[in-house]
């Protein structure tokens, strides 16, 4: 993926989309050195975990890096490959008496989860348009439905394939960003209690997440989709209207 001009991507699809807020691009270090030799990356002495520093990129436009003493529990850093899933982490015990009522349905919950591999010392995010980060390993988006229809919509645009979601419960952060990490698939996950109360995700946003290689596929497609006039905002038809002059001409052969 090199010669790939990050900041003009993320500035067209920001004006295709009208975002709210900049795509994130998404690093997993495995070294303090390689950690320190990404440019501008703020390290913290607070607890302050994956979600909170994606938060960080979009809305503060910082690079922010999230190690292991960031993270208050082993659970959230076997989930970011920053630790080894052990024991008490398939137990469910965490979420017994909060999220399930009893350890089976708990425990079950946890084995489910998507989670990367634990070799890694850091999570880095940071505004793509920055560049910073010079191949993402996952970009994210936080968006609203009609947008991340649209969005998906572009990824398909050449080259289709059915795009499976998932809902794994509390941790939207395996169905999103550890879920495309992993499998280099497309995420697109609703925000959970984590994501609202610590990352100050909206209540209308969704999250959607995609490799390097495939945001660069989705910012084409949506580029091709506007030029056949499927724009974003979608404009609103009135629900007492004939709806066939607001059709394209070639879809009443069908």
């Amino acid at each position: 993926m090199d010669n790939i001009n990050w900041k003009a991507l993320a500035d067209e699809l920001t004006s295709l989309m009208r975002l709210a807020k900049p795509p994130v691009a998404m690093k997993w270090v495995k070294s303090e050195e390689e950690l320190k030799a990404i440019p501008k990356v703020r390290t913290h002495d607070k607890h302050l975990p994956p979600c909170t520093i994606v938060e960080h990129a979009m809305q503060f436009n910082w690079t922010s890096a999230c190690k292991f003493e960031n993270i208050h529990a082993n659970y959230c850093r076997a989930i970011h490959g920053l630790v080894a899933r052990d024991e008490k982490f398939f137990s469910g015990e965490m979420f017994m008496g909060a999220w399930f009522d009893d350890i089976e349905q708990a425990s079950k919950h946890h084995t489910a989860l998507e989670t990367v591999e634990p070799e890694y010392f850091a999570v880095v995010a940071s505004p793509v348009s920055s560049g910073r980060i010079e191949t993402p390993d996952v970009v994210v988006l936080d968006v609203i439905p009609a947008q991340a229809f649209l969005i998906m919509a572009g990824y398909q645009y050449a080259g289709y394939e059915r795009i499976q979601l998932t809902f794994s419960g509390e941790s939207t952060c395996s169905d999103s960003w550890v879920h495309t990490f992993n499998t280099g698939k497309p995420g697109m996950a609703l925000p959970c209690y984590a994501d609202k109360k610590f990352a100050g995700m909206g209540d209308s946003e969704v999250r959607v997440t995609f490799t390097a290689e495939d945001f660069v596929k989705m910012v084409e497609g949506l580029r091709a989709l506007y030029k056949n006039g499927l724009r974003y905002p979608i404009a609103s038809y009135s629900l007492t209207q004939d709806i066939i002059a607001g059709l394209p001409p070639h879809y009443l052969n069908y």
